[in-house]
């Protein structure tokens, strides 16, 4: 089944000729729909666009937006320092605990030579 449905797109995607007319054919399509538009008609677009009562709520959410995804950044930040910290702790008194471990154990044989 695979070997069929793969031979279907194979034949469905093979590359064919546009014909001559093909570039006469696209340029009358864009010559029949594009509608130029005035200058005049661009600035009432543009002060409408302006004057929509959206515009300052889309830049007050873009702006809290952007302040929470730093705010975000900024605390997975500090959570990877701390975590950071805590580890070079943890290491550090493992260390201490060692050598407190080695001293005590010293003392102890002084204390108790005939242990």
């Amino acid at each position: 089944m695979s070997d069929e449905f793969e031979n279907a797109l194979r034949r469905a995607l093979r590359p064919r000729d546009p014909g001559e007319d093909f570039c006469a054919r696209v340029v009358s399509q864009i010559d029949s729909s594009a509608m130029p538009l005035r200058p005049a008609r661009i600035a009432s677009i543009r002060r409408r666009a302006f004057r929509s009562p959206w515009l300052p709520v889309a830049l007050a959410a873009s702006l809290i937006a952007a302040i929470g995804l730093i705010q975000m950044r900024q605390d997975a930040v500090d959570t990877a320092r701390a975590n950071q910290a805590r580890t070079e702790l943890l290491q550090a008194l493992t260390i201490a605990s060692r050598n407190i471990n080695i001293v005590r154990a010293a003392v102890a044989r002084e204390e108790n030579p005939d242990s």
